[in-house]
C-alpha cells in the first residue's frame, strides 16, 4: 500500500512538471530566451487576438523573450485566425538576433498556414538570398510578389521560367503595402548575374515603395557604377548620405564612383571621412590596381607606406602588385611594337 501511494504521488509530481515547462501546449521548440517562468506572472491569454496583442506590446518596448513567448502562446489557440502572422513575428525575432535556423522554421511553418502571407514569403526569400541559395531565394521573392499582385487585384504576375526583363518589372503595380525588400532582393540577385538593367527596374520598384530606404539608394547607386553610370551612381548615393552622413557603404561607393571618374583627391577624402589616412591611401591604391591602372596607384601606396610603418605590410604587398603590372605591361608594350 505504501509503494503503491509512492508511485501515484511521484506520477502527480512528473504531470506537474510537465505541465509547469509545457504551459497552454506551447511549442518549446521555437522558443529560445530565458527560462519560461521568468517572463511573465500575468494569466494566461484568453484569446489568441489577445496573445499576439501581448507580444506586440513586449515588442515595442524592446522585451523580445515575452514577445515570443506571447506570439508562441498564440499558436496554442485551435482554430486560430492569426497563426500565419504570429508565426511571422516568431521568424523576425530570431532573425533579428541571427538565428537563421529557427527564423526559417517559423516562416515554413507560418506559409503552411497561408501560402499567400507576402511578408513571410518575403523574408524566406531573404532568409534563402543570404545563405547563398539565390534561386531559392529568387523563388519566394516571386511568389512574395505575384501575392501582392493578387492582392492590388492585377493580372501581372512574374513566372520562375525565362528571363525576366526589366519591362516585365516596371509593369507591376505597387503600393505602400508592397514588398519592398524582395524588390530589392531580385535587384541584388540581378546584379550579381551581371544583368544591372534587370536589376535598376527591381530598385525602381522599391524605392517606388519606400523612397527614403538607404539600403535600396546604396544599391541601385552600385548597380550604376558597375554599368559605368557614374553620374547617375552619385545622384543616388548622395540621397543616401543626406540621410546617413556616416554610412560606410554610401561613403565606400562615393570613393569608387571618384575614382570611375578620375577624382582621385575627393576619392581619398571620402575614404578618409571613416578611416585613418594610410588605410584610405592604401584603399585608392587597391581599387586603382583592380580598375585597371597599376601606374596611378604606385604613389598613393608609396604614400600608404611612408604615413604609417605599421600598415607597410598590407600596403608594400599591393605596391609589390601595381609594380609587377606595370612591368607587365611596359614588356606587352614592348612585345607588340617589335
Amino acid at each position: 500500500m505504501k509503494g503503491t501511494r509512492l508511485f501515484y504521488t511521484s506520477l502527480i509530481t512528473m504531470l506537474l512538471i510537465g505541465c509547469a515547462g509545457n504551459q497552454q501546449g506551447i511549442d518549446s521548440s521555437l522558443y529560445d530566451g530565458k527560462p519560461i517562468d521568468t517572463l511573465s506572472s500575468e494569466e494566461p491569454p484568453k484569446t489568441e487576438q489577445e496573445a499576439i496583442s501581448r507580444g506586440d506590446a513586449a515588442l515595442s518596448i524592446g522585451n523580445s523573450d515575452l514577445a515570443l513567448y506571447e506570439y508562441i502562446r498564440a499558436l496554442s489557440f485551435e482554430n486560430g485566425e492569426y497563426k500565419d502572422r504570429a508565426l511571422y513575428n516568431i521568424g523576425r525575432i530570431h532573425q533579428s538576433r541571427g538565428n537563421l535556423a529557427l527564423a526559417e522554421k517559423a516562416f515554413l511553418l507560418g506559409i503552411k498556414q497561408n501560402p499567400d502571407n507576402i511578408k513571410v514569403l518575403e523574408q524566406l526569400g531573404t532568409i534563402y538570398s543570404k545563405m547563398g541559395d539565390l534561386e531559392l531565394g529568387k523563388s519566394y521573392f516571386y511568389r512574395a510578389i505575384n501575392a501582392d499582385q493578387v492582392r492590388l487585384t492585377t493580372r501581372n504576375s512574374l513566372s520562375g521560367k525565362g528571363v525576366i526583363e526589366p519591362e516585365q518589372i516596371a509593369v507591376l503595380k505597387v503600393d505602400q503595402y508592397s514588398p519592398e525588400y524582395a524588390y530589392m532582393g531580385l535587384g541584388v540577385i540581378a546584379d550579381v548575374d551581371s544583368d544591372h538593367k534587370l536589376a535598376q527596374a527591381c530598385y525602381k520598384q522599391a524605392l517606388s515603395i519606400k523612397p527614403d530606404s538607404v539600403k535600396t539608394l546604396i544599391n541601385v547607386s552600385y548597380s550604376f557604377y558597375m554599368s559605368g553610370e557614374y553620374r547617375k551612381a552619385q545622384r543616388f548615393v548622395v540621397q543616401a548620405l543626406k540621410q546617413e552622413p556616416d554610412n560606410e557603404k554610401a561613403l565606400n561607393n562615393l570613393a569608387l564612383i571618384y575614382l570611375g571618374k578620375g577624382e582621385i583627391t575627393r576619392a581619398v577624402n571620402v575614404f578618409s571621412r571613416h578611416m585613418e589616412k594610410p588605410e584610405a591611401l592604401n584603399n585608392v591604391g587597391y581599387f586603382l590596381i583592380l580598375q585597371g591602372k597599376p601606374d596611378k596607384a604606385i604613389p598613393y601606396l608609396q604614400q600608404a607606406i611612408d604615413s604609417k610603418s605599421s600598415y607597410y605590410k598590407v600596403a608594400n604587398e599591393n605596391l609589390e602588385r601595381a609594380l609587377a603590372l606595370v612591368r607587365e605591361q611596359s614588356s606587352a608594350g614592348i612585345s607588340s611594337k617589335n
